[in-house]
Order: structure tokens, then C-alpha cells, then sequence
């Protein structure tokens, strides 16, 4: 058993190995090469938890804790360009370790990913030469030389098929199967068929509990079911979605027999943008129910136990995960991501040679390599020969549009500005693989030297300006213009290729960075250095070597988070040539992507907080979206959810006055032991006011102590969830104080069930008041200040939003009713007057009172207003058809309200607030008609 700190990694010992036979885990780990140590550290611990607690989490099937469907569902959160694949494949190794039966691998939705998730499984995890002995370890299907076969070769009941006998003698020998399926519908039938056919009954049969665990890769991609959208749909002639339900077939098959009942299956979604994962209904049969684990990345920063978002990797900047934190948040003066102009085409050639200048400064600081132009004229001996003497891949990524014909019309005109004229052979070129810069462009060295060589210098500050960010020791060296000249005369220029991804029959397929064979010897990869033009074929799985420059024409009209992050493909470890990275797109595109990142680390923080307690279930994390960008396309009905109650909330809840309402002591006592003054406008009295105004952290409390005797709703709703999870990411940048939760409302007396928790809650009020006071002294992300909703919080100046923090007036409204003779109101100095308000099922009907917008400055204006005329202010002008907000910097005000209508017994009391601008928020993706959890943005 290994433990970490109070982290149990196995909940029982691995199976042990036969005589002779290394483990699965050892044998993976030794393929496992570019990680250090510590990185290999963390891969075995996150591995190994999900193992413990997400595949064998409840247990072993005769320990009596699975449910009783024999079904357990999960998600595991990478980041893009992390190492998701890493941990999917050690994963696999520790359960083939635990004796699991069957492992099935769902590998994207094209046949290219498909391809390559099999070669790499082959590679780092089935290692060894083929033949008896690897056949006696496992059952691989389909069998190698199969998937790389030509398309429809092969009938896919061929593909699929398990030989009854072989699967009789791994069931009897505890020999597990290995499935690495094309996550498509054709695919996953003839799978789930073969399945039923060739697997079931000899399992069935084995008088023993059958293990299975399927690992959906990018499974926000085709995994998605959309109840809501197909509730409408015909269950025979509708449109419904087929990938989720194959999937689930494999399991709980829908016809043609059903699983046998010692059948134990966990269903594990590996994917990077989860939102739609989250955001499906819970009754899907691929939502994540059992548990949730998030992956964590190397950094500067980050405890091992207990669990951050990242974790400190003592070899530095070139082993960091270089993601959004890099690029949007500490690279932001190093001048990595650049705003595009007006001039589509300038801006193309401007990024082309920022690309091409960064090849050469990465081919000299390689000089015991050949140049991508010398490489590819050179026949070699040996693979390895090709190995040792290519350099290192270096790509570009222009993003035109999603349209196919942009893609090689971009592609046409880059090679005609390069010095290719002739458009039919440019043509022929690209169809043919064969698309490379023409020498011509050398000519531009010379003449228009200024434009080349400024990328040196810039690529020289952005270095200054890294090692300022990471206190790195000293600056990176740079070759002269000289040097890099002479490079990109001799070997970038001519040596670069331009290349059109997408599924059009004359584009390329997917990068090429093999060696590759034929009768002249051995030849070094096709993409050592590489334009690519495509659209969102190369948003997902495919993985762009070297990636250092990426060029947006345009920024999208309907910008969805999930699809736009898996875009990020310069994302990855990119450290030891940082600098040399550049993202050009239009700035409103370059804001989203740091919009989505503040959503993306919101929630692996709170997923993370998970982690680190003893949840028996999957959490329902907040998925944050933006104002002007939805969290994901994949989910219908989507809407939104501020956390900030508004400019002037009101709560209508209010105690029936048959007792003595506890909220009238409270206002009575505050008033007694501070001073207070008259308020009066217009000719006549209006009512009181504190003669200071409370802090913000006064305020909050203040508000927290109301009581109402019909409502006690707990801390168990989905209120108190969400406000546990902004919580968990206010915490994640530093402990409250008080260590006290922000949401604190009064739970029900004991036998008592809780309330029904309330949007318009009271104390929802208090809670956001203490996150505004929280934030003054924490860079929170997911939230954005509410006159800024493009701006993160992270990256304000808190010294200044101290400055601005709100203080709140505290104030009586008067009404037209008697003087209230009750103590402890009646013991006052003054006399409250008591408003006569229409109180319905223990709520007022009308909530602010008199308003009159086109009150002049002699006029009273209305109650929102109450205490500016306490100082003898004129309130903000009025805009029809818009909420008055208080300005950034501006007080609030807390605004009583004594009710007693004729006949209560008691007064009981309203109240009203008026919140500045200035204060925290965030945008929670919301789906209608969802259970209340989902509904609520929690």
C-alpha cells in the first residue's frame, strides 16, 4: 500500500506479477521520456488516485458498494497540450496491474486521432516485439497492422472481432484485454456487438465478477448527450445523437441481449474542456456522477499535499506547463500574445517572419543539428541517424476560418507573397505535400532588413521581460542579426513548408514528425519546419510540434469556451523557447481567451478543494461563461447567472409580526448606541439615518443577523454550494481570516426540515458583501468587477479597488402609519413611524417605495436615494430602461423598513440594499429546466 501524507493511493495492494513478468506501470514508466523526476512523481500520484478513487472507488464488486446498476461514472480534467494521453495511459497500466479484465479506449472521433492514440499506446504501453510472449501478456484489439490499414478494408465486425476461445483463456488466466476503438457510431456498434457476441458469455460464465473500464479521450467531443434538445425528437425517426448512446451500449446495451449481471463497468471521460460534461443532465448515461479529478501542471508554485492547480517543478522555466497563466497573466509584458490590425495581409507577413526569425535563433542555439533545408536534401543510414541530426520540429498555425476554401486561398497567397508566382503549380504543391517557401523571399533580407531584423529585438525584450516575470538568473543568449541572417538564407526560408490540414481530399492528412523510408534510405521528417493553415480540424487531439507562432485572421462571431480553449494548441511545455512564442489575433479575441482561462482555472480550484476533502460523490461545479461567450455550443438552452444580487436588491421576506419580530431588536439596538439624524427631503421628514456609515465587513454582518421565522434553509441547497465553491477559489489564493464560510445562514431547529432555499436570499446578501471585503486583498479568478465585465479580477490593481471599497449608510424609511408605541423601537429618541405595506404568504408585495425619476433637485427622487440627501448630494441621472448602479468608489445603503398593518400585532421589518458598482461577479452557465444544482449555476 503507498500513502501520501493521509492519502491512501491504493485502497487494496496490485496484483502480483507472474515469475519473470514486469509490471505494466514499471514497463510504462520507463517509455516515459522528456518528464523529470518530480513530474514523473506527480503523473504516479495522480494516476494512482484516480485508480483508488475513481475506478476502484467503491471497492471491490464482492465488498457490496457499487450501485446497483454496477455502473460507476467519472471525469479526470487535463489542460490542453498537458499530458492528458500520459495520464489515460498510466492509468491503464495500474488497473492491467489490478487484474481489471477489460480496458476499453475510445480515441477521438477522426481516424487520424485514432491512429495515433494506438501507435503511441503501442509505443509506451504494449512495448516489446511483437509475437508469442506479448501475446500471452494481453489480448490487443484490433490486432497491430489493422488500424493502420486502409480505410474500409477491413469489415469492422472483422476489426472488432474477439475470438470466443482466446477470450475464455483470458478470462481463465486473468490475461487482460486491451480495446483501442474510433469513437464513431460504425465503430462502436460493431465493437458493442462483438462484445455481446465473443466477451459476455465466457464472462458471464467465469463465476467471478468482470471488471471493465472505458476511457473516453476528448470526451466533450461526440460524448456529449443533450436531453433537453432530444426530449422532442421521435425515438425512431428523430434526429437523436448516437455516439453517447454506443457508448453506454457497451455496458447497458439497448438490444441483442443484455450485459450479464456479474458485469462491473467504470466509465472514466478524459478531456480538457469539461463544461458540457458538467452541464449535461445527471440522468445522461455518460454524465460524470461518482467522482471528479483534476490534473495538475508544473509551475513555479503549488504544494504536492495538500492539492493545488499546480505544482513546483524545481527545474524551471523549461519544465513548466506553459498555459494561460504564461500567456495571458505573468507573459502579458513580454509581448506573447500581439493584437492584429486592420490589414489582414500585413499582418500575415508580419507574423510569418516573426515565425521564420525564431527558427533561425532556435537553429543556432541547436548548431550540432542540421538545418530543416540541409535535412531535407540528406539521405541517412538509419532511423536513428535521422534522429540524432534533425532538429527539433518548428511550426506555425494560421486560422483563417473555419471554411475550407479560406484555408487554401490563405495558403495561396502566402506562397504568392513569398515569391511563388505561378499559382497553378502552388496549387499542385499543396495537393502534393510538396508547398515550400520559395528562395525569393531571401531577397527581403536585404531590402526590407528593418521588418526582419526588429523580431530579433523583440524576441530580445520578451527574454528581459521573462526573466523579470520568473526571476529566472540570467537572460537567455541571442545569436547577432548577422547569424540569423545567414540561417534564414541558407536553411529557415528555404527549408520551410506550407501546409493545409483540414478534410479536404487535397489537404494534408495530420503533421508528419516520423522519419520516414523508401529505396534511397532513410529521410527526415516531412514537418521539421512548417506553415500550417486549417481550421478547428486542429483544435482538438492533434498535437503541433514546436508550435511557436499562431496567427488569427479573424475573431469568431459565436465564441464558445470550450471549443476556442481546445484551440490553444501553443499551450504545452514551451518553456526553454518562451520568448520566441507569439499569438497574433485581434485583441477582442486575444480578451476571450484570457476570459476562458480565469473560467478554467475558477474550476480546477474548486474541483481540486474536492479532492483534497472525503466527498463520496462527484461534485456539480460552477461553469463560468462571459458576457459576450457561452461555456459551450454542445448544451441547449444555456443561460446565465450573476453571483452580485444587483444594484438595489430587496428582500421581500418578512416575519408575520404574530410575535416579536427579532430584526426589530436588532435595528432598535444598533440605533440606540450610534448616533443618528434626521433625513428630510422635499418639505418632509423621511426617516433616520446612522450619522456614519458602517464598513464593509460591518455591513456584512449586519445582514447576516436578520432572522425569519419561516425560513431557515441550512447550509445543504444549492446556494450554499455555490458559495462554497467561489469560497474554495477565494481561499485558493489565500485562508479567510476568520476561517468562517462566507454563506452562513441559519440552519433549521433540530427535528425541523431546512427551507426551501430562495434566489432573493437574505443572507446571499451578507455572503456577497464578505467576498467583495475578501477580494480587496486577493487576485480571485472567474470573477470580474461589475463595471468591467471584460476585465478579471486577477488582474486589477487591488491597491486601488481597496480605495474604492464601499461603505454602507444605514437608515429607517418612514411611512404614513402611526409612531410604532412597542419597545424596544418605542425607547428610542425618535419615533418611527411604521409603513403600512400588502404583506402575501410572508412576502411585501412592492418592494423600493416612492420613486419619482424626473424629481429636481428640490424633489425627493426616491428611497434608493434615501441617504444623499443626508449629505445634500444630487443623485445620478436617471436612464430609462437601465438599472441605477451607484458609481465605482460611491457608499451604499442599508434601508429598514418598520411594517405594522392594521390589525399585526408586532412591527416586522423589510429591508432594502443599494450596492455600488465596483464590487465582484461572475457569469455562471445555467441550463433551464435543470435540477436545481445545475439551474443555480452551482
Amino acid at each position: 500500500m503507498m500513502v501520501i501524507a493521509s492519502e491512501t493511493l491504493f485502497a487494496h495492494p496490485p496484483a502480483s506479477q507472474p515469475s519473470g513478468k514486469t509490471s505494466w506501470w514499471t514497463d510504462y514508466a520507463s517509455q516515459i521520456t522528456g518528464l523529470s523526476e518530480t513530474a514523473k512523481s506527480v503523473l504516479e500520484a495522480d494516476c494512482k488516485y484516480i485508480v483508488d478513487k475513481g475506478v476502484l472507488g467503491a471497492g471491490r464488486p464482492e465488498m457490496g458498494h457499487w450501485p446497483e446498476n454496477r455502473v460507476r461514472r467519472g471525469l479526470v480534467m487535463g489542460s490542453v497540450q498537458s499530458g492528458k494521453t500520459a495520464s489515460m495511459f498510466g492509468v491503464t497500466a495500474l488497473v492491467l496491474d489490478d487484474q481489471i479484465d477489460l480496458v476499453v479506449i475510445l480515441a477521438g472521433t477522426r481516424l487520424s486521432l485514432w491512429r495515433q492514440t494506438y501507435n503511441r499506446l503501442q509505443a509506451q504501453l504494449d512495448v516489446g516485439p511483437e509475437g508469442t510472449m506479448k501475446e500471452r501478456r494481453r489480448l490487443l484489439i484490433p490486432k497491430p497492422g489493422e488500424v493502420a490499414a486502409p480505410e474500409g478494408r477491413l469489415p469492422l465486425s472483422n476489426l472488432y472481432k474477439f475470438e470466443p476461445a482466446q477470450v475464455r483463456r483470458a478470462i481463465r488466466e486473468r490475461r487482460p484485454m486491451i480495446v483501442v476503438a474510433m469513437k464513431h457510431a460504425d465503430h462502436l456498434r460493431a465493437l458493442g456487438k462483438s462484445m455481446r457476441e465473443g466477451i459476455f458469455p465466457a464472462a458471464g460464465a467465469a463465476g467471478r465478477p468482470f471488471n471493465m473500464l472505458v476511457l473516453d479521450d476528448e470526451a466533450d467531443d461526440g460524448s456529449i448527450l443533450d436531453a433537453l434538445v432530444e426530449d422532442g425528437e421521435d425515438p425512431v425517426y428523430g434526429k437523436l445523437k448516437q455516439i453517447p448512446r454506443t457508448i453506454a451500449d457497451l455496458w447497458d446495451p439497448r438490444a441483442s441481449g443484455a450485459a450479464p449481471g456479474n458485469l462491473y463497468t467504470t466509465y472514466v471521460a478524459y478531456t480538457a474542456t469539461p463544461q458540457a460534461n458538467f452541464l449535461q443532465q445527471d440522468h445522461n448515461p455518460l454524465a460524470p456522477k461518482d467522482f471528479v479529478v483534476s490534473l495538475r501542471t508544473s509551475y513555479d508554485r503549488g504544494e504536492m499535499l495538500p492539492r493545488e492547480t499546480t505544482y513546483f517543478e524545481p527545474k524551471g522555466l523549461k519544465s513548466y506547463y506553459t498555459g494561460g497563466e504564461v500567456f495571458y497573466r505573468r507573459g502579458g509584458a513580454s509581448g506573447l500574445c500581439l493584437p492584429t490590425g486592420l490589414d489582414p495581409s500585413e499582418d500575415r507577413n508580419a507574423a510569418v517572419r516573426a515565425f521564420l526569425v525564431a527558427g533561425a535563433i532556435r537553429q543556432i542555439r541547436t548548431s550540432e543539428t542540421m538545418g530543416p533545408y540541409s535535412a531535407r536534401k540528406t539521405n541517412f543510414d538509419s532511423r536513428d541517424d535521422v534522429k540524432a541530426m534533425c532538429p527539433e520540429p518548428h511550426s506555425m498555425l494560421i486560422h483563417p476560418s473555419a471554411m475550407v476554401r479560406d484555408h487554401f486561398d490563405v495558403a495561396l497567397e502566402l506562397l504568392r507573397w513569398a515569391g511563388q508566382s505561378d499559382a497553378v503549380q502552388a496549387t499542385g504543391e499543396l495537393s502534393q505535400s510538396s508547398a515550400y517557401l520559395s528562395e525569393q523571399l531571401s531577397n527581403s533580407l536585404e531590402s526590407d532588413a528593418p521588418i526582419w531584423s526588429i523580431w530579433l529585438d523583440k524576441y530580445r525584450e520578451s527574454a528581459a521581460q521573462i526573466r523579470d516575470s520568473f526571476d529566472l538568473p540570467q537572460v537567455v543568449a541571442f545569436p547577432s542579426w548577422v547569424e540569423v541572417e545567414a540561417v534564414l538564407r541558407n536553411e529557415i526560408i528555404p527549408g520551410t513548408r506550407v501546409s493545409v490540414v483540414n478534410s479536404d481530399p487535397d489537404a494534408d492528412d495530420r503533421p508528419n514528425y516520423e522519419p520516414w523510408q523508401d529505396d534511397d534510405g532513410w529521410h527526415a521528417p516531412t514537418d521539421l519546419s512548417t506553415i500550417f493553415v486549417s481550421g478547428n480540424v486542429m483544435s482538438r487531439g492533434l498535437t503541433l510540434e514546436g508550435l511557436t507562432t499562431t496567427l488569427f485572421l479573424r475573431h469568431s462571431n459565436q465564441p464558445l469556451a470550450d471549443s476556442q480553449m481546445q484551440m490553444q494548441r501553443w499551450f504545452g511545455y514551451r518553456g526553454s523557447h518562451i520568448e520566441l512564442c507569439r499569438v497574433f489575433a485581434p485583441q477582442e479575441q486575444i480578451d476571450f481567451f484570457a476570459s476562458y482561462h480565469e473560467g478554467d482555472e475558477a474550476l480546477r480550484q474548486v474541483v481540486i478543494q474536492e479532492m483534497n476533502g472525503s466527498a463520496s460523490s462527484a461534485p456539480t461545479p460552477i461553469v463560468l461563461q462571459g458576457k459576450h461567450f457561452l461555456a459551450t455550443g454542445k448544451i441547449a438552452n444555456l443561460g446565465t447567472q450573476p453571483l452580485c444580487p444587483g444594484s438595489k436588491p430587496f428582500v421581500r421576506l418578512i416575519n408575520d409580526g404574530n410575535h416579536p419580530d427579532p430584526n426589530v431588536d436588532l435595528v432598535a439596538s444598533l440605533f440606540r448606541t450610534r448616533d443618528s439624524e434626521d433625513v428630510s427631503a422635499a418639505g418632509l421628514l423621511r426617516g433616520r439615518i446612522l450619522s456614519a456609515p458602517l464598513a464593509l465587513e460591518d455591513s456584512a454582518e449586519l445582514l447576516g443577523r436578520l432572522r425569519f421565522e419561516a425560513y431557515t434553509p441550512g447550509a445543504h441547497n444549492w446556494q450554499a454550494e455555490m458559495w462554497r465553491q467561489v469560497q474554495a477559489r477565494v481561499e485558493a489564493q489565500g485562508g479567510l481570516l476568520d476561517r468562517k464560510a462566507l454563506y452562513r445562514p441559519p440552519e433549521p431547529k433540530q427535528g425541523a426540515s431546512a427551507s426551501q432555499v430562495r434566489r432573493d436570499c437574505p443572507y446571499a446578501l451578507s455572503a456577497y458583501l464578505r467576498l467583495w471585503s475578501a477580494c480587496l486583498t486577493r487576485r480571485v479568478t472567474g470573477l470580474f468587477p461589475t463595471e468591467s465585465p471584460l476585465v478579471p479580477w486577477s488582474m486589477l490593481d487591488i491597491a486601488e479597488r481597496k480605495q474604492q471599497q464601499p461603505r454602507f449608510w444605514v437608515g429607517i424609511r418612514y411611512g404614513d402609519g402611526q409612531a410604532v408605541d412597542q419597545s424596544p423601537l418605542a425607547d428610542l429618541s425618535f419615533a418611527v413611524r411604521a409603513t403600512r405595506r400588502t404583506v402575501e404568504d410572508g412576502e411585501l408585495v412592492a418592494t423600493w417605495g416612492s420613486r419619482n425619476p424626473d424629481a429636481g433637485p428640490k424633489s425627493y427622487r426616491g428611497d434608493e436615494f434615501f441617504d444623499y440627501y443626508l449629505r445634500g448630494e444630487t443623485p445620478q441621472a436617471f436612464v430609462a430602461d437601465e438599472p441605477t448602479w451607484r458609481p465605482v468608489g460611491s457608499d451604499g445603503l442599508i434601508l429598514f423598513h418598520i411594517n405594522q398593518v392594521n390589525g399585526q400585532i408586532h412591527p416586522s421589518v423589510a429591508v432594502g440594499v443599494c450596492i455600488p458598482l465596483g464590487g465582484p461577479d461572475q457569469f455562471a452557465a445555467v441550463v433551464s429546466s435543470a435540477n436545481p444544482l445545475r439551474t443555480a449555476g452551482a
